[in-house]
């Protein structure tokens, strides 16, 4: 088989060495294949689209992943791209009930005519998530305003693997700092400690050093650095007893008691 090296406008032009190993980096994390839509293939607006994959065999495979979202996606210029549009939202479908397709009636004044691709990201159940990529397509026949650009190349962006990394071998991560659990999907929090019996500090510090901003999202990334945070279970219990005083009778200085229906009410600056 012979290799077509494919150019992309914009920051020089991509070797095809560097092409084909772009190319099998992808294959090995795109267990989700998409079949539809196909590259350079138009889809008019205002009909149904029939998206469909498969699994591809690569791990992890589609067994493993719990919720998806399935968002389109348009180039604003050679190389950034903006996912736009929520097909899916992400938490509200199981892959496993999509059975490999979902239906989309395709909205004419979502934008105007021009390249799309669309972008999955499944939940791994094992931890931390996947980002795929579908080949890119045109979308005719659309009345909205908002434009993107078209590049030569109609394979989607390189798939990316976002996979929970192995559980932390401290034997307590929940005393490893915030700062050193930056590599971690799953953050671990220490436990608020209880006050003692008496009072001993005579000024006030910090228990932990702040964490430091790395970089500010102006747009939605879909690409979460952190899934969740485990905090530190109680190493405490508490105690409680039963008030066995006998209940007082309604004070005379709120008026006493009265039928609900009287709709009376005492007046606080009257007492």
């Amino acid at each position: 088989m012979q290799l077509q090296p494919r150019l992309r406008r914009g920051r020089g032009q991509w070797t095809a060495v560097y092409l084909l190993l772009t190319t099998l980096v992808a294959r090995v994390f795109a267990n989700v294949e998409f079949l539809i839509p196909q590259a350079g293939t138009s889809y008019a607006g205002a009909n149904v689209l029939t998206i469909t994959w498969q699994d591809n065999g690569d791990s992890p495979s589609m067994a493993d992943m719990s919720t998806a979202a399935l968002k389109l996606c348009g180039n604003t210029d050679a190389t950034d791209f903006d996912c736009f549009y929520f097909i899916i939202p992400q938490g509200t479908t199981t892959l496993s009930s999509l059975a490999g397709k979902y239906t989309w009636d395709i909205p004419v004044a979502l934008a105007a005519n021009g390249q799309y691709f669309l972008q999955m990201t499944p939940i791994l159940t094992t931890g931390g998530y996947m980002v795929i990529y579908s080949d890119r397509f045109t979308l005719t026949g659309m009345t909205g305003t908002q434009t993107f650009v078209t590049i030569d190349d109609t394979s989607g962006p390189p798939n990316e693997n976002h996979q929970e990394a192995a559980a932390p071998t401290v034997s307590n991560p929940f005393a490893v700092s915030y700062q050193d659990q930056a590599d971690w999907l799953t953050k671990y929090a220490p436990m608020q400690p209880q006050p003692g019996t008496t009072v001993t500090a005579t000024s006030v510090r910090r228990q932990y050093p702040t964490s430091k901003i790395d970089s500010y999202f102006l747009t939605n990334t879909m690409r979460p650095s952190a899934l969740t945070t485990t905090t530190m279970p109680w190493t405490y219990t508490l105690t409680s007893e039963i008030n066995e005083a006998s209940p007082q009778p309604d004070p005379s200085a709120n008026g006493g008691w009265y039928e609900a229906d009287k709709k009376k009410k005492k007046k606080r600056w009257e007492d």
